[in-house]
């Protein structure tokens, strides 16, 4: 059975430019009693207010919905507030597909229940955005401890992000980077359009990276945008699955990064900033020769290869046909090489 509540209020004239993009923010609960009314207000607390809070509640079996209730209780501001309250658990996955269905902005973003925003997070954000048509965005990521206190700057956490944004300067596009490692961290720290959204599908059913599975799908439509200052708090404490390692880490970012590997294979791509071998006929070559994805130490063409053993079904630029330069069914010319080069370099070093 699912219980869906609705609390409004009278939207103040002055909240925001009558043009200005509808955002719908979705907070996924489940027992995050102790976080989630901060959560709740750091939402309802922005200088640059949302439109639209919707808060699904997946069967928590702690008190996260009397917490929501008290936080939400008396709320007059000006962002209409519904939440959904199953009696069933069908996972974060679910009830942010959940979430998103029932969200009326043409702007949609997530907000796990036990991490918060910053307050100038979508007036920042926002101005970052193309002035129209689809698009996916996310922040720099700020962290902090179960008690809400910030990181300590030789935090293990905090060492393993400044490394992750130091190998991610020197790729020539925020897609590239995001091949490498999930910069954006986690899927509250992700804000895309309705159409976008309808175009890629729902988030997959991963508990582990079901945030980087639907980044990479989106980047074969879109550039990311990624703005570095943070404005996003990741709680990292003792159940949050950035400290989850092994199998389940492999074995989902194989599956997304297969995923990604079919798109690809089918040819043009609406971004011809993704990373593809039709893109970047030599600059795909030497990355996915050289780098390996964040889930292994394996190279992402190696990977790749296991991922696709019949040579049947491989996608092309995976050939190992006779003739073929570097693994790919044909060398790219002079001008291919070129060209390449003159978009890294130009990427890398703007006038």
């Amino acid at each position: 059975m699912l219980r869906f509540l609705t609390k409004s209020a009278r939207p103040r004239p002055e909240a925001r430019p009558p043009t200005a993009r509808r955002i719908s923010v979705v907070i996924p609960s489940y027992n995050h009693a102790p976080y989630i009314a901060q959560a709740i207000r750091s939402v309802l607390d922005q200088d640059r207010p949302v439109d639209e809070l919707i808060i699904v509640d997946d069967c928590s079996t702690d008190e996260s919905r009397a917490v929501i209730a008290r936080t939400i209780e008396g709320y007059a501001g000006p962002v209409r507030i519904q939440c959904a309250l199953l009696d069933r658990n069908g996972g974060a996955h679910a009830a942010i597909a959940l979430g998103l269905s029932k969200a009326s902005g043409d702007a949609l973003t997530i907000l796990n229940s036990d991490d918060a925003y910053g307050p100038d997070r979508f007036r920042v954000i926002c101005d970052a955005l193309p002035p129209e048509g689809d698009f996916i965005a996310f922040t720099g990521v700020d962290f902090m401890d179960d008690s809400g206190a910030r990181l300590a700057e030789d935090d293990p956490v905090r060492t393993w992000y400044r490394d992750v944004l130091g190998q991610a300067g020197a790729c020539p596009t925020v897609g590239f980077a995001l091949l490498r490692h999930n910069i954006a961290v986690t899927s509250g720290n992700l804000v895309f359009s309705r159409g976008l959204y309808e175009t890629v599908g729902p988030f997959a059913a991963y508990r582990m990276c079901h945030d980087w599975d639907f980044l990479i799908r989106c980047m074969v439509h879109v550039e990311p945008v990624f703005v570095p200052t943070p404005h996003l708090r990741y709680r990292t404490h003792a159940t949050n699955t950035l400290k989850s390692t092994g199998d389940l880490m492999h074995g989902e970012g194989s599956a997304a990064l297969k995923t990604y590997m079919s798109l690809i294979a089918r040819g043009a791509t609406d971004n011809r900033l993704a990373p593809t071998p039709e893109n970047w006929p030599v600059y795909f070559r030497f990355f996915t020769a050289t780098y390996a994805p964040w889930f292994t130490g394996e190279p992402i063409e190696t990977v790749a290869r296991q991922l696709f053993p019949d040579p049947e079904t491989q996608p092309a630029w995976l050939s190992t046909e006779a003739g073929a330069a570097g693994g790919f069914r044909t060398a790219p010319s002079p001008v291919q090489d070129a060209l390449a080069l003159r978009r890294v370099v130009g990427l890398l070093m703007p006038r």
